[in-house]
């Protein structure tokens, strides 16, 4: 471990919980951090929207890790504010409802055994192709296939992701089922649901913890414990990063303009970017060339419209979660925030949904008036899912974020190897976090890949851009599950 200087100051572009996270571990080790966000809040994709009192996350962010240290760190932080919740999430598919993670027994029920049978043959075929004979894997169907089969495939992954991602998934890489269901095929699901066995003392997740009163709660209260440190001033908001000057290794200054337009200069001796790895590149100086611009630019992500409905009705459902498959509804997944915290509605007789409506920038979705896109969601709950009557509408809301889902389209590993090439010859700069990788992390993926990175600066042997790429399902807990490193107690620096 290597001790840094009093003078050692890391400037942080981003103030989500990556960000936030690199800033809190460094800061309860007694180094100056600075924090620099565009939004007027904390939080960037881990936002909590209030109106009329009830609380709405930023689409359903829950708080699951297989690392009981990351854990421990999280009680530590949240205190009384945690809560759990059971985790009861399903696919609505072809106007039946059926348990994620799939459930044998399940699709049985509400599809009979002739649908089964064809699952098991389509299964077999893939076994075949992939396992025996080699067939390469070169997208997310190919990956999907070859752990399904082309049956169970077309029920409850297809339709999903093309909603999700916009494009075919023949088009999208295979990383992304490698990295979210890695370890999860259809012998899991056997075993879980109808041998009821487990080995090596493996189980799907089945609770979860979660902030009483948002997920937003995480960051602020990161937040909370590095102002104390620093000062108001260490996190600076409705600030826009503009420009990264390297003088040399270690050795930046970081240019940004407040809400006003003024420009402000400050010294950095490490920079942790969060901000989208296809941005990052076009601001640093001195400048790429062509070959890494047009590589940033190739770098796309899909957008978000979460449309928040306030009902005169005491329950809608009883899903954490609902995956919504059905082409021709606008939305593709919901979740009802009282089923997570009773704090999230401020009148127990009602309550509230939270929408998701995945887009590109300017697309036909995206294009829509908020009052074109909250009406067609109600008629889509009442005339389609059959949960709500219109009358029962009290109020909604629209909400719109950009660069929410990186996309994992098929030449987006060579873009990233481009950019990785670039950004290296920038000693004491480093990225972390869901858009500043261009990595589909979990909230709690980026908070602990952001309190690795802490530690890395510290000067332990740790890497952060490990996170999120373990060889099992993210939602199976083994006994086989390791532990990385324990996170600074602040108690312990005092």
């Amino acid at each position: 471990m290597t001790t840094l200087n009093n003078k050692e100051h890391v400037v942080i572009l981003g103030a989500g919980p990556a960000g936030l996270a690199t800033g809190h571990e460094l800061s309860v080790s007694g180094v100056k951090v600075s924090v620099i966000d565009r939004n007027n809040f904390v939080g960037g994709l881990c936002n909590t929207n209030v109106h009329n009192g009830y609380k709405f996350d930023l689409g359903g962010h829950r708080w699951f890790t297989k690392n009981e240290d990351l854990n421990n760190w999280f009680r530590r932080l949240m205190g009384s504010e945690v809560v759990w919740v059971e985790r009861i999430s399903r696919i609505y598919y072809d106007g039946g409802y059926y348990s994620y993670p799939i459930s044998i027994l399940n699709v049985i029920k509400n599809t009979g055994l002739v649908t089964i049978a064809y699952a098991g043959l389509t299964y077999l075929l893939s076994a075949l192709q992939y396992s025996v004979f080699n067939k390469p894997i070169k997208n997310m169907k190919d990956a999907y296939v070859a752990q399904f089969g082309g049956k169970l495939y077309d029920m409850f992954f297809r339709r999903y992701s093309e909603k999700v991602w916009g494009l075919p998934c023949e088009k999208l890489s295979s990383d992304w089922v490698s990295q979210r269901s890695a370890g999860l095929s259809i012998w899991t699901v056997i075993q879980e649901s109808l041998l009821k066995t487990k080995s090596d003392n493996e189980s799907l997740i089945e609770e979860f913890m979660y902030p009483r009163d948002g997920y937003v709660r995480i960051p602020e209260r990161m937040a909370e414990d590095i102002v104390a440190k620093h000062g108001a001033e260490a996190i600076k908001l409705e600030s826009t990063v503009t420009r990264i000057k390297y003088h040399g290794p270690n050795d930046f200054e970081v240019v940004y303009s407040d809400a006003n337009g003024a420009e402000t200069s400050i010294p950095a001796t490490t920079v942790v970017s969060t901000i989208p790895l296809g941005v990052l590149p076009r601001i640093m100086e001195p400048a790429c060339d062509q070959a890494v611009i047009d590589a940033a630019r190739g770098l796309s992500f899909r957008a978000l419209v979460t449309v928040n409905i306030i009902l005169k009705k005491e329950r809608v459902s009883i899903d954490t979660w609902l995956y919504i498959q059905d082409e021709d509804i606008i939305f593709g997944r919901l979740h009802e925030p009282k089923n997570w915290s009773k704090a999230m509605v401020p009148d127990q007789s009602t309550t509230s949904l939270v929408l998701e409506c995945f887009c590109t920038k300017d697309d036909h979705i995206w294009s829509m008036t908020d009052e074109e896109i909250g009406q067609r969601c109600i008629e889509d709950l009442e005339k389609k899912l059959k949960f709500i009557d219109s009358s029962e509408v009290i109020d909604f809301t629209c909400v719109r974020t950009l660069q929410a889902y990186p996309v994992y389209d098929l030449e987006y590993a060579d873009k990233i190897a481009v950019i990785h090439d670039f950004l290296a010859g920038f000693e004491g700069l480093h990225i972390v976090g869901r858009g500043g990788t261009h990595r589909y992390n979990n909230a709690d993926h980026s908070i602990e890949m952001g309190l690795l990175l802490g530690r890395k600066i510290l000067g332990y042997e740790v890497n952060h851009m490990d996170v999120n790429t373990e060889p099992e399902y993210h939602e199976i807990k083994t006994s086989r599950d390791l532990k990385r490193d324990y996170y600074v107690v602040e108690e312990e620096c005092n």
